[in-house]
């Protein structure tokens, strides 16, 4: 199973998330989110507990190839939650976001 460590996939409280395939495995079930979701996803799940900032998260996922509003963070979260659970993003006011395993 070593092989599988590599940097392409990331296990995360009984979730895997292959960024290969930009496919996320939860219960045996494969959830597949859109590429800014999954993004979004792959980088609070890198560091579990970490939070990420509202600018670095636009920074990372939304890069400077587009100019999105401050609700747009909100919403993609939102539905992060309605497909993974409420419980895996926790939302710290006026900070950011971070995932809770």
């Amino acid at each position: 199973k070593e092989d599988e460590q590599n940097s392409e996939t990331l296990n995360v409280g009984g979730i895997e998330i292959n960024r290969e395939e930009y496919k996320i495995i939860q219960d045996g079930k494969e959830i597949i989110l859109p590429r800014k979701e999954f993004e979004l996803f792959y980088l609070l799940a890198s560091k579990p507990g970490k939070v990420f900032k509202r600018e670095e998260i636009l920074d990372k996922v939304w890069g400077n190839d587009v100019i999105v509003g401050e609700r747009t963070i909100d919403v993609h979260i939102r539905r992060l939650r309605e497909k993974l659970g409420d419980n895996s993003i926790q939302t710290l006011k006026g900070i950011g976001y971070k995932l809770v395993v």
